[in-house]
């Protein structure tokens, strides 16, 4: 199919917190499920308003409808080592039961991990 072509390798971050033994708490994030996307500048008049305002640049991106993916969530290119996090909510883009691409869309940006 051609949309592989455009496929990137990335997997998802999970935040682990734990308490410090000199008091406090210790945040590390563990890489965690293995995933392809497929993903595209957001290049609409909206986008690049936002982004000559100082936002992040979005981007519009498809996987598949069984990735575990949340508004909110963090992932990374494996072959960049770019971190994104999700803006928007995956499930509620998604192609109808009877396309053959069984496929949901996002939008994300880049990110620094917290």
């Amino acid at each position: 199919m051609l949309l592989d072509y455009y496929g990137k390798e990335c997997v998802i971050l999970n935040k682990a917190t734990q308490n410090s033994p000199e008091g406090g708490y210790i945040t590390s994030w563990n890489e965690c499920a293995h995933f392809t996307n497929y993903q595209a500048l957001d290049t609409s008049t909206e986008a690049q308003i936002a982004e000559k305002q100082g936002l992040t640049a979005l981007y519009n991106v498809l996987v598949e409808k069984s990735v575990p993916l949340a508004y909110g969530d963090y992932y990374r290119d494996i072959e960049t080592q770019t971190t994104y996090r999700v803006t928007s909510e995956p499930s509620e883009v998604q192609a109808p039961a009877s396309s053959s691409l069984n496929l949901k869309r996002y939008s994300a940006e880049k990110a620094v991990l917290p």
